[in-house]
C-alpha cells in the first residue's frame, strides 16, 4: 500500500527515526512513543536552557541612568523577566476546548433536556480536577465536535481529539482504579464520554470495506460501551447516594418500562423463528428488540427522543454482539432497525446520514432472498424522505 511522504525530521527522536516515521517531536515524550509505549530518547534529554539575559551595561543607557547619579533619584531597578518553558505556559488551545465544553450543551445532547446536559458538564468538570483522566476525555470530546462545528480545521481539532483520547486513556489505565464512593462518578463520567466519543467516531466512518469495516468499529464501540453498564450496575448504591442521582434515577426509568409500539414486530417475527440459534442466543437477540422498540416509543416524547441511539450499545447483551460480529443475516437485520432509529436522529450531529449508509451496507451486503425483512426500515426511511 502506498505511504504518504513526509518531510525528514532531523529534530525526531531516535525510535522514530529507527523506525522511519515522522516524529511530532512533542516533549518530554514524542506521541508515536507514548501510543505505541516505547522508550522515548527525549526523554533522557536535558530541558534546553533559556539563554542568559545581557548585562546592564551591554544595554543602551536611558536618560534616567545617565542623570541619577547626579540627581540624587533611585534609579528604576532593572527587572528580568524570565521566558518561561513553553510546558509552563498556559495552553491556549486546552483553554479554547474548556470553554466550548462549557458553553455547548448540544455536545452531549442526545434529544435530552439541555439544563440536565450543562448541570451534569458542570460536575464532570469539578470531577475533572481529581481524576485527569477524566478532563482528558472532556477536551478530548470537545475537540472532537468542534472537528464538526468548524469543516475547515477538522485535521486540527481531529488530532487533538486524539492525542487528548490517547492520553486520558493511558491515564485511566495507568491508575487503574478499584470503584468506590469517592471515584465512583468520576469513572462513570469518564466512561460515558468515551462512549459518546467512540459512537461518534464508529457513526462517521465512510472508509473501504463495507459492511466489516463499518462492523469493526462498531462491535467495539458496543463492547466498550457494555462496560458502562457493568460499572453502573456494581456501583448503584453508591451513585445513588451521588449529585448524579437525578439523572440516573431518571434515565433507569426510561429503560425499564415495556415496550408499546409495534415497529419492530417484523424483526421479532424473524428471531422467533430463526434456525441454528441457541435460546442464550435469542433471548439476547429479543432484548436488543425491546430496547429498540423503547427507542422508537420515545420520539414522540421531547425530553428524550433519541437517547436509546447511545444507550442501546450499553445494554445491548454480549450473545448479540458476538452474532453480530460473524454477520449473521437475521442479527443484520435487526440492526436495520438500530438504522432506522439512527435516520431518525440525524440532526444529532453525531448521527448524520449514517441510518442510510448503514441500511446501504447491509441490504448490499445481504442476498437478495433477505431484501424482503428489509421492507419496513427501507420504506419507512423512504417515507420520512419524500
Amino acid at each position: 500500500m502506498l505511504r504518504r511522504s513526509h518531510k525528514k525530521s532531523r529534530r525526531g527522536c531516535t525510535e522514530c527515526k529507527q523506525r522511519h516515521v515522522k516524529c511530532d517531536e512533542t516533549r518530554p515524550s514524542c506521541r508515536l512513543c507514548t501510543v505505541s509505549g516505547r522508550n522515548c530518547s527525549f526523554t533522557s534529554q536535558a530541558p534546553t536552557q533559556n539563554p542568559p539575559t545581557s548585562s546592564q551595561d551591554e544595554r543602551p543607557k536611558s536618560p534616567v541612568d545617565s542623570h541619577s547619579s547626579s540627581s540624587g533619584v533611585t534609579p528604576v531597578p532593572d527587572i528580568t523577566i524570565p521566558v518561561p518553558n513553553i510546558q509552563d505556559a498556559i495552553n491556549l488551545e486546552h483553554m479554547e476546548l474548556l470553554i466550548h465544553l462549557t458553553l455547548d450543551g448540544g455536545m452531549f445532547n442526545l434529544g435530552d433536556d439541555l439544563q440536565d446536559a450543562f448541570s451534569t458538564i458542570s460536575i464532570a468538570i469539578k470531577k475533572g480536577l481529581e481524576a485527569p483522566y477524566l478532563l482528558y476525555q472532556l477536551l478530548a470530546f470537545s475537540a472532537r465536535h468542534l472537528a464538526f462545528l468548524n469543516p475547515d480545521r477538522a485535521p486540527h481539532y481531529l488530532r487533538q481529539a486524539v492525542t487528548l483520547q490517547t492520553r486520558a486513556v493511558s491515564l485511566f489505565n495507568t491508575t487503574r482504579p478499584e470503584v468506590n464512593r469517592s471515584n465512583c462518578v468520576a469513572i462513570l463520567l469518564f466512561s460515558v464520554a468515551l462512549g459518546h466519543h467512540l459512537l461518534a467516531d464508529s457513526l462517521c466512518k465512510r472508509e473501504p470495506g463495507g459492511l466489516e469495516g463499518f462492523l469493526a468499529h462498531y462491535v467495539q464501540c458496543i463492547e466498550m460501551n457494555r462496560s458502562i453498564y457493568t460499572i453502573v450496575r456494581a456501583a448503584w448504591p453508591l451513585l445513588l447516594e451521588s449529585e448524579l442521582e437525578p439523572i440516573l434515577s431518571w434515565s433507569s426509568g426510561n429503560t425499564s418500562q415495556p415496550p408499546r409500539g409495534n415497529h419492530c414486530q417484523r424483526i421479532k417475527e424473524l428471531i422467533e423463528k430463526a434456525e441454528g440459534l441457541i435460546q442464550e442466543e435469542r433471548e439476547a437477540c429479543q432484548t436488543a428488540i425491546n430496547y429498540l422498540q423503547l427507542g422508537f416509543d420515545a420520539l414522540p416524547d421531547g425530553t428524550n427522543r433519541f437517547g436509546m441511539i447511545f444507550t442501546w450499545t450499553m445494554l445491548a447483551p454480549s450473545e448479540f454482539t458476538n452474532l453480530l460480529a460473524i454477520k449473521r443475516p437475521e442479527v443484520l437485520i435487526l440492526l436495520s432497525y438500530y438504522a432506522l432509529l439512527l435516520h431518525y436522529g440525524r440532526s444529532m450531529w453525531q448521527v448524520g446520514d449514517a441510518g442510510v449508509y448503514i441500511l446501504g451496507l447491509i441490504e448490499e451486503y445481504l442476498g437478495s432472498e433477505w431484501h424482503e425483512w428489509l421492507e419496513y426500515p427501507r420504506s419507512a426511511i423512504i417515507k420520512d424522505l419524500e
